[in-house]
């Protein structure tokens, strides 16, 4: 689909923005809430350009299964420049959402990567193997046709028709409402011999990974011509962080970003406690209902709240085998990795390695990679985060910081872990474009 402008769809935009009242805040500083009234109040960054939206399908095979990786694309008709290239916003989306999060927000109003595409600047957003409902009657990947106590992740678009019920069961934490970010009241787990078990047990970490590298590839064709950024958004965050090892960007964009599992278990261990580390979260799918969305939501009033339920139904709602990864669940990975290589489903390429290749492969994704070494990276939030507030932001900048070339954090005062509205979307959007000018970056 094609959204014009009134720029012409081929020229390269090169914009000098007037010096405004405000500006970013120094390191651990804070935007404070007569900067945000301010930028709410006028328009530093106007829209520039037209864009169109496409959305690519990548097969691949991987553990000796097939897979899926859907990258969605928006490209402006007059591109922003950094120094001579093209900037690229690549976003991972957060583990119960998918890529269209990133258009589309709960208000059914135009989501960030719109945002930024009317301001030159291509979004790349990434959705994890498994999101994509490829059975949606639109096509579009939405979920929202699927009761959401039914939902499994559907890992190849040569799947034609949902699981049936007969292949998972479904326990219940006991849990009376959802008190942190990483507890779900309801999870469903494959059976035994199940071809869902098998597909859930090949998707490893790594494949995760080896599907975003193939996305990139796909959707950033001139990678020496553009200024790459991630950004991954809440749990997106621990999945590109390792991807830096494969697909190397120029910086790290931060709101609401999670780290990585290594940064993850020091937190919580700092508070004495460790649990994740023992907990057996291999191949459980994490329902993400009502009582989830409501620990994001309870800013807003119950009418609002049932409003946004409604649309963010059309999103999965529930987190897959990612978690291990990103909370360094040692025990989770550890099981996976060996149901996996005792599975009569591995190519003989991969058991050639041995197995302390194959374990060190599972784990290796919830570490810093050496290449972060060369790359610079923002860490901002908002004061009232439910799940990173500067606490928790903090204590990832102590485990990480050493292993980037440079670490900045920065607050915005009283915004929340989502983008949701319209209103935090243009603040956020604005203070990263300045962080940009700024040459942070460069």
């Amino acid at each position: 689909m094609r959204f014009q402008w009134m720029l012409g769809a081929t020229a390269l935009l090169v914009l000098s923005v007037p010096l405004q009242g405000w500006d970013i805040p120094p390191d651990n500083g804070t935007l404070g809430r007569d900067d945000v009234a301010e930028i709410l109040a006028g328009n530093p960054y106007p829209e520039t350009s037209g864009y169109r939206q496409t959305v690519g399908f990548i097969d691949f095979t991987a553990n000796g299964q097939p897979f899926t990786q859907v990258v969605v694309t928006l490209l402006p008709d007059t591109p922003r420049v950094r120094n001579g290239k093209k900037i690229v916003v690549v976003g991972a989306e957060p583990g119960s959402e998918y890529g269209m999060d990133f258009v589309t927000t709960v208000e059914s109003k135009d989501g960030p990567a719109v945002w930024l595409a009317r301001r030159g600047i291509t979004f790349v957003a990434l959705t994890r193997v498994g999101r994509w409902n490829f059975l949606a009657p639109g096509s579009d990947g939405s979920w929202e046709t699927i009761p959401i106590g039914q939902r499994m992740p559907i890992f190849s678009r040569a799947q034609k028709t949902p699981w049936p019920a007969s292949d998972y069961e479904t326990v219940r934490s006991g849990a009376a409402a959802v008190q942190t970010a990483s507890v779900s009241t309801s999870t469903r787990y494959p059976k035994k011999g199940t071809l869902l078990e098998t597909q859930m047990l090949a998707a490893t970490p790594a494949v995760f990974l080896e599907g975003y590298r193939r996305a990139l590839e796909q959707a950033i064709p001139d990678r020496a011509g553009s200024f790459v950024l991630f950004w991954g958004m809440s749990t997106g965050g621990a999945s590109l962080y390792p991807l830096t090892k494969h697909y190397r960007p120029d910086g790290f964009l931060g709101w609401g970003t999670s780290s990585t599992g290594l940064a993850y278990v020091n937190n919580k261990a700092e508070g004495g406690d460790f649990a994740n580390v023992y907990d057996r979260m291999a191949l459980r799918v994490r329902e993400r209902g009502l009582e989830d969305f409501e620990f994001y939501t309870r800013h807003v009033d119950a009418d609002t709240r049932a409003r946004w339920w409604q649309a963010a139904l059309k999103s999965p709602r529930f987190k897959s085998t990612e978690d291990a990864s990103m909370m360094f669940g040692a025990a989770g990975l550890t099981e996976h990795a060996l149901r996996l290589w005792n599975a009569d489903v591995l190519p003989e390429a991969t058991r050639a390695l041995g197995l302390a290749a194959f374990l060190h492969a599972m784990l290796e994704p919830s570490f810093p990679p050496v290449e972060l070494s060369t790359v610079p990276v923002l860490d901002l939030n908002g004061t009232n985060d439910e799940t990173l507030p500067p606490a928790a932001v903090d204590a990832n900048r102590r485990v990480m910081e050493r292993y980037a070339k440079i670490w900045r954090v920065g607050r915005i005062e009283g915004l929340h872990h989502y983008l949701f509205t319209q209103d935090s979307i243009k603040v956020v959007g604005s203070v990263w474009l300045r962080y940009i000018d700024s040459g942070y970056f460069d």
